[in-house]
């Protein structure tokens, strides 16, 4: 429903203003979806706290489009980093920083480092990430948040770094780099 539907089916009656009047940052839909399902939350919805958590699986299909395109049984990178990211951008969503705008915000990935452990192939089964909210701070109109996340298969770590997530307003973000109306 964040990604395709509406976000208020995901999210509850707060997030009806993002069904039709207001825009929010979602998921990606398919063929880009990289987060099957929600396993467990730690953290109040609604609130932009440092220490919430949360854990999210995919399951790799073992005739996934990318293995076919890439001639290679291994997953791309760049999927690799979407199941890694995708559940920031949930998690992100669940604390409800779109809610205390007036206007819509966007969400950029800012910076991040990471290191990739092994590779991901079709034997890996279901990746489990793991997500924890370590930094918010706000200020002049934007929300910055630091997350720490793990991805792992039935044999262990794969994928572990960190990431730094903005919200901002096209107001606010004009006045930070100086472009006058």
């Amino acid at each position: 429903a964040f990604a395709i539907g509406n976000p208020s089916a995901a999210f509850g009656e707060r997030y009806r203003v993002f069904d039709h009047e207001r825009r929010i940052a979602r998921l990606p839909g398919p063929p880009f979806q990289f987060l099957d399902r929600i396993v467990a939350i730690t953290g109040a919805p609604w609130k932009l706290a440092e220490g919430a958590l949360v854990t999210a699986e995919y399951d790799v299909p073992a005739d996934a489009w990318y293995f076919a395109a890439g001639r290679s049984q291994r997953m791309p990178f760049s999927v690799l980093l979407e199941v890694a990211l995708q559940p920031c951008g949930w998690l992100a969503a669940y604390l409800g920083p779109a809610l205390t705008s007036p206007t819509d915000l966007s969400f950029r990935n800012l910076d991040g480092q990471a290191v990739q452990h092994r590779p991901v192939t079709v034997a890996s089964g279901t990746l489990t990430t793991q997500v924890e909210l370590t930094r918010v701070a706000s200020s002049a109109g934007m929300i910055i948040q630091a997350y720490r996340f793990s991805v792992s298969d039935v044999v262990g770590p794969v994928y572990s770094g960190t990431t730094l997530f903005g919200f901002f307003s096209a107001a606010a973000l004009a006045e930070q780099v100086g472009i006058r109306a």
